[in-house]
């Protein structure tokens, strides 16, 4: 009996073990997210750029927050930014991107869902703006004005759908808004479709 016990324990470790190996071995294909494409035929980097490899991790997630907590926990990611100017202005700077994350589980990409709604109302000033795509999304819109300083506007919304995280986004100073958020909810909505892919559903 005790033969069968430990046999059964090192089976199920095994199984556990190979999950896990499935969970780390995803990963998000070469133009996956929406503007993927458009970017890489930027290859000078001019406007677009694309954050992937070793750099991935070090970039913000960008959404609302009024804390230098990070975001973590994904095991694959991909980030794409589109800026028209790229001079160097910071008084008329102005952004928009696309990133997506995937998750070992559903859990790790809801827990980051729930984290985004927790941060943005620790923040004055922000305008959530609930969102009904996916199996849970967030919203919101803040503008920080200070005496003195560029004040600056920053829109995003996020989408989950299975264990992954479609976060669409843009920020400007004084500068002319390059999205609204009717569009990061549709372009949140045509992602999500595409998340079943990588996440499951």
């Amino acid at each position: 009996m005790r033969i069968s016990l430990v046999m059964a324990g090192v089976a199920v470790a095994g199984i556990l073990t190979s999950q896990a190996a499935v969970a780390e071995s995803r990963s998000i294909p070469k133009n996956f997210l929406l503007y993927e494409k458009q970017a890489r035929q930027d290859v000078k980097n001019k406007h677009w750029y694309v954050n992937e490899g070793k750099e991935r991790d070090l970039a913000e997630v960008n959404n609302i927050q009024c804390s230098n907590a990070s975001l973590k926990g994904w095991i694959d990611r991909r980030d794409v930014t589109f800026n028209p100017k790229n001079d160097g202005n910071e008084k008329t700077h102005s952004s928009r991107g696309e990133q997506v994350f995937l998750f070992a589980d559903i859990r790790g990409a809801e827990k980051m869902i729930k984290q985004m709604h927790a941060r943005m109302a620790r923040c004055e000033g922000v305008k959530v703006i609930l969102q009904t795509v996916g199996d849970s999304a967030v919203g919101g819109a803040r503008t920080v004005k200070q005496p003195g300083a560029v004040s600056q506007v920053q829109k995003f919304v996020a989408v989950r759908k299975g264990a992954a995280v479609a976060l669409y986004w843009d920020l400007r100073n004084d500068a002319k808004a390059l999205r609204t958020i009717a569009q990061h909810a549709k372009d949140a909505e045509r992602m999500a479709a595409k998340l079943c892919r990588i996440g499951g559903c």
